[in-house]
């Protein structure tokens, strides 16, 4: 009979399930910061309320965010309306209460108006963004 023992290095293949694990997290959170500036990129501006609507949620996220455009006034700057709503995309990854555990994140808009914004009406074409986003992130 020939044997050999391998003496197994826990310590060492515990270190690299970490930084695996640890990569997988980063690379997890780059792809929601690419929603989130795809989605707010792509979203119309007119008073700001739609595009800083945006959330992010998991199973343990709070309400959606939400603003009416009613009564607004036209936002000055698109591009600054735009980046404020990327940040707070941003700033609800950075809340996400335990990413490694999320079985699913879902980007959300919750103002009164976003179907009518997405799909339109009779009269006006809309913009599409929830299948745009699905189509480049799926």
């Amino acid at each position: 009979m020939i044997k050999s023992t391998i003496k197994l290095d826990k310590a060492k293949f515990n270190k690299k399930a970490k930084q695996l694990e640890d990569k997988i997290l980063s690379d997890i959170k780059d792809q929601l910061e690419d929603i989130a500036t795809y989605t707010t990129t792509i979203s119309p501006v007119d008073t700001g309320a739609f595009v800083t609507s945006w959330s992010f949620e998991t199973k343990k996220s709070g309400r959606p965010r939400g603003k009416s455009s009613l009564n607004r006034p036209k936002a000055l700057n698109k591009d600054d309306m735009r980046e404020k709503g990327r940040k707070q995309l941003l700033s609800d990854i950075s809340k996400i209460p335990d990413l490694k555990s999320a079985e699913a994140v879902t980007v959300r808009n919750g103002s009164p108006h976003a179907e009518y914004i997405n799909y339109g009406d009779k009269d006006d074409r809309g913009y599409f963004i929830k299948e745009k986003v699905i189509s480049k992130f799926k």
